[in-house]
């Protein structure tokens, strides 16, 4: 455990719970490297045991100070549910992207229900039409074969 970490930490959300200003400033100080001046960079220098000197980003304590602060955050950033923004951001359009795949399918699925209803176009109603349909044609094929072959004398009849 990274005791420097913590102590960051700890003395940050102190000041933090003065203002916003103080979680917009890490923000911007984490997306912009680590810069060594300003508030941040000062308490920065105290929790990890840093000197204040010229370029301190240069020298090799800074750069490993600032390596071991992203590991450690990267460790616990996911327990404290925060995601990295480029993964927010992705998740967002997808979230976005499905919203407009539901509201379609729930159009979809609205208009299928509004054809079921209707009295023309509902499910008994062509089954319904079908079966009128094919006794109509059977009645028709009945008729015309009675038309082209005249009723004949049925077998018994024929031999008596």
């Amino acid at each position: 455990m990274d005791g420097s970490f913590l102590k960051f930490w700890g003395e940050f959300l102190l000041q933090a719970a003065k203002g916003q200003r103080q979680v917009e400033e890490l923000s911007r100080w984490m997306q912009t490297g680590f810069p060594s001046s300003g508030e941040l960079a000062d308490l920065f220098r105290r929790c990890y045991g840093l000197s204040s000197g010229s370029k301190p980003e240069a020298a090799a304590p800074w750069q490993e100070a600032t390596e071991d602060f992203r590991k450690a955050l990267e460790a616990y950033a996911p327990l404290w549910g925060w995601v990295p923004l480029d993964h927010y951001d992705q998740l967002r359009e997808e979230n976005e992207r499905l919203k407009d795949q539901l509201s379609e399918q729930a159009r979809l699925i609205k208009r299928l229900e509004a054809l079921m209803d209707d009295e023309d176009m509902g499910h008994m109603t062509m089954v319904a039409r079908f079966q009128n349909l094919i006794a109509d044609q059977s009645k028709a094929f009945d008729e015309l074969m009675q038309k082209i072959v005249p009723p004949s004398k049925t077998p018994d009849e024929n031999q008596t």
